[in-house]
């Protein structure tokens, strides 16, 4: 994805710059089907390393034919430097100057919760060419629209679609 692109999408997608806000790359990239989709996603906190992780599956499923076969893929993408506050159950970003921003909050006992974003939390899962990157962004104020976005160089009207459809849904809820 083009810097310019990038640099706008993830300006333009945080909180007014009245509060704190943070954005972090995974560190962990993936190459998957140029023209595919994401069919699902979750998150969970890596027992072993204590690091916030995203599990996506990707697909092929938009071109599934007779000759071409269903084949689903998945990734795990780290976001580190977070920290757990136990008591409130949550997954803590340190920005550079302000108070703290909760990414994520856990639910359930740690064996058998799961993580959800919080609400000013996103993921936005960019796309060149089927290579992957995932950025996490997170402010301190509630964000509306959808947390999981999936961005890529495919000019298709399905995605310019998709990206239109989904921008009003979220504009509406």
């Amino acid at each position: 994805m083009k810097p310019a692109v990038l640099l706008a999408m993830i300006l333009g997608s945080i909180a007014p710059a009245f509060g704190s806000e943070i954005v972090i790359t995974s560190p962990d990239h993936a190459r998957t089907f140029a023209y595919g989709e994401m069919i699902s996603h979750q998150l969970y906190v890596d027992p072993t390393t204590d690091v916030l992780t995203a599990r996506i599956t990707f697909s092929n499923l938009p071109y599934v034919s007779d000759r071409e076969p269903r084949v689903d893929e998945a990734f795990d993408f780290r976001f580190p430097g977070l920290h757990t506050d136990r008591i409130n159950h949550r997954l803590l970003a340190r920005p550079r100057h302000g108070e703290q921003i909760a990414v994520a909050r856990l639910e359930g006992a740690s064996a058998c919760g799961w993580v959800d974003l919080a609400a000013g939390a996103k993921i936005y899962l960019l796309k060149e060419g089927g290579r992957v990157t995932a950025v996490l962004t997170a402010t301190d104020r509630p964000r509306s629209g959808l947390r999981w976005l999936q961005m890529d160089d495919n000019w298709s009207l399905q995605n310019l679609l998709g990206d239109f459809f989904g921008r009003l849904r979220a504009s509406r809820g």
